[in-house]
């Protein structure tokens, strides 16, 4: 995972799988780089090829900390029909990636 701010934005760069394994420490490293600021947050789902049910209480919790939507850009087809079938496109501001 990387994160890039830039001109008040973070934009939070996710990789391969987000899962139990690793849920704990990408949260603790997305709200680490929160810490203090006031932007607006993006998720990169560019690069990202699975997201458990442990990843999404991820990105439920961020979205639950920002007042502002939370938009996930660049997902693959096979991502976001998970967020789909979980009712994620209902909460986040979810894009497919373009082809």
């Amino acid at each position: 995972m990387k994160i890039n701010e830039k001109d008040g934005k973070l934009t939070v760069f996710l990789e391969g799988r987000i899962d139990t394994n690793n849920a704990a420490q990408t949260e603790k490293e997305i709200f680490d780089a929160m810490e203090g600021k006031s932007g607006d947050i993006v998720i990169d789902a560019e690069k990202l090829e699975y997201i458990s049910s442990a990843g999404l209480r991820v990105l439920m919790k961020l979205r639950k900390s920002t007042d502002k939507p939370l938009p996930v850009i660049n997902v693959s087809r096979d991502v976001y029909d998970i967020f789909e079938t979980t009712g994620f496109t209902e909460i986040l501001d979810v894009k497919k990636a373009l082809r």
